[in-house]
């Protein structure tokens, strides 16, 4: 004669309904804390719960006849609660990542705005010179020529460039006062 458990398998198998809501009602709230251990998230194991049983269901004519379901559902809760475990891993380091990513990006985008707005007040500040500073100023600055170098090139005296770019000098360290850390 066949013990209950199996009556159930076969029911099930079957589709029976009234033979899973028995099983259902039988093994949901242990299943519940089950899942609960691995999770300590009500609501997920519940969900994780729910989860195992609709594929109960929609597997249960393929369940072996001599089956345990009780060792079936508890196997698929374990099973469904790892798989959940490692899902919330990989998306907690790729969001993890990804907040690393956007600080990183975000504190280069804010570097990169600050140097161009430095760059652009370095160049204004240079435009602003009186158009013979601004020319030695960038022939030693932005072409390396030494002070005899440029004296030679423009025909002038060293002293006179020595003191245009004294002049120059003063002139953008004054209109750059707010970038430039004096320590």
């Amino acid at each position: 004669m066949e013990d209950q458990t199996d009556i159930l398998v076969s029911r099930i198998r079957n589709k029976d309904k009234d033979a899973f809501e028995i099983v259902f009602k039988r093994h949901y709230k242990p299943l519940c804390g089950y899942a609960n251990k691995y999770l300590d998230e009500v609501d997920e194991a519940e969900e994780i719960v729910q989860e195992v049983f609709v594929k109960f269901w929609e597997k249960c004519e393929s369940i072996a006849p001599d089956s345990s379901i009780k060792s079936y559902l508890y196997r698929s809760v374990h099973n469904t609660c790892l798989n959940h475990i490692k899902h919330l891993k990989v998306r907690d380091n790729y969001k993890q990542y990804v907040m690393v990513k956007m600080e990183t990006e975000s504190h280069n985008f804010f570097d990169d705005v600050e140097d161009s707005k430095l760059e652009k007040k370095i160049y204004d500040a240079i435009d602003s010179l009186p158009p013979q500073c601004q020319k030695i100023f960038k022939l030693s600055r932005f072409e390396g020529l030494k002070y005899q170098e440029i004296a030679d090139h423009l025909g002038l005296s060293i002293k006179t460039i020595e003191v245009q770019m004294g002049k120059a000098l003063k002139v953008l360290r004054e209109k750059l006062r707010a970038y430039i850390r004096v320590s």
